[in-house]
């Protein structure tokens, strides 16, 4: 759209994500960004059961679904 500024797209602060409370929840993207893995391989890790599951957020079965902190967090103690 002409005279609309183009803005780029904000990437979490990966301390912040580490720092967050572990009941809480993790969106793919932040998921992404905290295992420098991407979508796909986290796909592919979580059908071969290799990564947490995903939890819907929503009662929506096709809503958003992402990862709880604390088994992010445990995977990524347990990887390195």
């Amino acid at each position: 759209m002409p005279g609309r500024k183009r803005t780029r797209r904000r990437v979490p602060d990966r301390r912040k994500l580490i720092a967050r409370d572990p009941r809480g929840f993790y969106s793919m993207r932040e998921t992404c960004e905290i295992t420098s893995l991407s979508r796909g391989t986290i796909d592919r890790l979580v059908e071969d059961k290799l990564f947490p599951e995903k939890v819907p957020l929503t009662d929506n079965p096709l809503g958003r679904k992402g990862f709880r902190v604390s088994e992010v967090l445990k995977w990524l103690a347990d990887r390195g």
